[in-house]
């Protein structure tokens, strides 16, 4: 059977053992001028997708894919160059009236995001195609697409003018074509960056430069921020990128990382299928195992010795294939848990502060609480509030008492700015200029608090709260964030991050609401529909790992039965366009973000829960 692509390229040759002497050409894919691809499959059609480029061979096309209707996409003189008795149109709905006006006799098939169908024998798929944050240029009520074709099993994937959207993280494509235009297309080239990791790319090829947008050192910096990772090119050859397969091993399951306590059992499984007797050999830290040689690889009792990356090579007639590493952690198992916390948004100004709530459960723990402000300007925010001043409330006797406050975190002294720099460190916060007008405390924490950042003048801007658990034992930990304030676009997108550790996988409880802050607390200017998305930092990568946009269409009861068991308030409608996950985190560092669907802004309660 045909495995998943094997690609010929320099990053395939390194990660496979070699690459089998049968490979063949499925099919040729050139990217020319704007965002004009042409893929020719091998026995079978030529496909167009979005072709602008005046250079295209006349009459060549059997089928041609549109993105969209903006004239740098769907060009009817081109089109006209291009089709011959027989090619077939395929568009999102807003190119299909023009299509019917000039070529009223031709076969033209109108697409939304989400489809699949035939081409020619060639299976092609409909993915969205939006901004979140340009909502002028390509509005998600419109429904254009990008296409992932699939060529003899290689994936290719042409984006269209689309921003960095989630769903790239849920359909993965072997070459990915993404457009760097940032006045239309993507935020930024960082956010095309980005896409190609979400999107598990081999081979990333920059599109929409080199015109009216999208510059060349665009591209040449798209290439070299992804050369190290999978293969990058500004364009294909002359004659075409070859895609290639061979008939050889296909992994199905790869070795799964696990952690085990001393004296345990373990079982490492892979699941593989090819052509004929398959034959396996472990490996441990690089180096064969001996005798090891099946699908399944157990040690009856682990030991600290046995820590170590495993991996299995995988071989039939045709060639061995390497599974992905597996990292066997032997250790006393340490469940997950939430050591720090942070929250960015807008400090609205005029003592309308930035306030986060956490709670402490289990015993008091010391945390360190910051407020920052001006260093935020040094991770590329604008907008920071100049002077916070934080303070810190806590219940006691029943009422909520001030704790703690702190405007500028250095005013204690040299040797009390030394002690605190060294906390930083150690509990991995960046670090604060010895004149920087930011605010840091350690408060003792157990129960309910609340923490308020906001200007000292007044003044409004972009604020940082951190919360970080400075203690290493005891039974002590957070089980609760929450923060409620405007959630809005660019600098001013809600933004709350947290990390995990432990060896053990956290149960978590995420929502971002909006309508039941209106209709259940009278809250105007709520957001009408937020978006929620959890990013996990993978070497310092972020890439998208959990989202939800209406949380009823994740199953009501499973999720009303995690709001009773973290002690949240109920959202009565199943049908509201809230938003709320319960999700499974390994250890890590992970940002949550919330906008609107639509681009709206307004006001929204998000919140992180523990759950058994």
């Amino acid at each position: 059977m045909k495995s998943p692509a094997l690609i010929r390229t320099a990053l395939l040759l390194a990660l496979a053992v070699s690459l089998p002497a049968n490979a063949k050409t499925v099919g040729r894919v050139f990217a020319m001028q704007q965002a004009t691809v042409r893929i020719v499959v091998t026995g079978g059609p030529t496909i167009y997708i979005d072709p602008t480029d005046p250079t295209v061979p006349p009459a060549d096309a059997d089928f041609i894919l549109l993105t969209h209707n903006h004239g740098d996409h769907q060009s009817i003189p081109i089109l006209t160059r291009l089709r011959k008795p027989g090619t077939v149109f395929v568009s999102s709905p807003p190119g299909v009236p023009a299509l019917m006006t000039n070529f009223p006799t031709a076969t033209i098939q109108a697409v939304t995001p989400g489809m699949k169908f035939d081409l020619g024998g060639v299976e092609v798929e409909t993915v969205p195609m939006y901004n979140r944050i340009k909502l002028n240029n390509h509005p998600r009520v419109l429904n254009y697409v990008g296409y992932v074709v699939n060529v003899g099993g290689v994936r290719v994937y042409q984006a269209g003018d689309t921003e960095r959207i989630p769903e790239m993280r849920q359909f993965a494509a072997d070459v990915v074509m993404l457009p760097l235009g940032q006045t239309f297309t993507m935020e930024s080239v960082r956010d095309a960056v980005a896409a190609a990791f979400d999107l598990k790319a081999r081979i990333a090829i920059p599109i929409h430069w080199g015109n009216a947008e999208g510059t060349d050192a665009d591209a040449d910096y798209f290439v070299g921020q992804l050369s190290g990772w999978m293969q990058a090119m500004k364009r294909t050859p002359a004659e075409g990128l070859a895609l290639e397969v061979s008939e050889t091993v296909a992994i199905a399951e790869h070795p799964a990382s696990t952690t085990v306590a001393p004296g345990s059992p373990v079982t490492l499984r892979v699941q593989a299928t090819g052509s004929g007797t398959l034959r396996y050999q472990w490996r441990r830290n690089g180096e064969a195992i001996p005798a090891a040689t099946g699908a399944a690889l157990t040690l009856a009792s682990a030991a600290a010795a046995d820590a170590a990356d495993y991996e299995v090579l995988v071989a039939d007639a045709n060639g061995p294939v390497r599974s992905r590493p597996a990292r066997l952690t032997v250790a006393a198992p340490q469940p997950g848990r939430l050591v720090n916390l942070s929250v960015r948004a807008p400090a609205q100004g005029g003592g309308a502060a930035l306030i986060v709530g956490a709670v402490v459960a289990g015993g008091g723990r010391d945390v360190l609480v910051r407020g920052v402000g001006p260093t935020l300007a040094a991770f590329g925010v604008t907008g920071a509030i100049p002077d916070p001043r934080l303070e810190v409330f806590g219940v006691v006797a029943g009422r909520s008492t001030s704790l703690a406050v702190n405007n500028d975190w250095s005013v204690g002294g040299a040797p009390a700015a030394a002690a605190l720099r060294n906390l930083f460190a150690a509990v991995g916060a960046f670090g604060l200029g010895f004149s920087a007008r930011e605010a840091a405390v350690v408060v003792p924490m157990d129960g309910v608090h609340t923490v308020h950042v906001s200007d000292t003048a007044g003044r409004p801007g972009v604020a940082l709260a951190e919360l970080y658990d400075t203690q290493t034992g005891g039974g002590g930990r957070f089980t609760n964030l929450s923060v409620r304030g405007a959630a809005g676009t660019r600098e001013n997108v809600l933004t709350v991050g947290f990390v995990i550790n432990g060896n053990v996988p956290r149960r978590l409880l995420l929502r971002a609401v909006g309508p039941r802050l209106a209709s259940g607390f009278g809250v105007s200017g709520a957001l009408a529909d937020p978006r929620l998305e959890l990013y996990l930092n993978d070497e310092g990568r972020p890439g998208l790992f959990a989202a939800n946009d209406n949380w009823g269409e994740g199953g009501v009861a499973a999720l009303r039965a995690a709001f009773a068991a973290a002690g949240a308030f109920d959202l009565p409608d199943g049908a509201s366009r809230d938003a709320a996950m319960v999700i499974t985190v390994p250890a890590g560092a992970f940002t949550a973000q919330v906008t609107g669907s639509d681009g709206t802004t307004g006001e929204t309660l998000v919140e992180i829960y523990e759950l058994p």
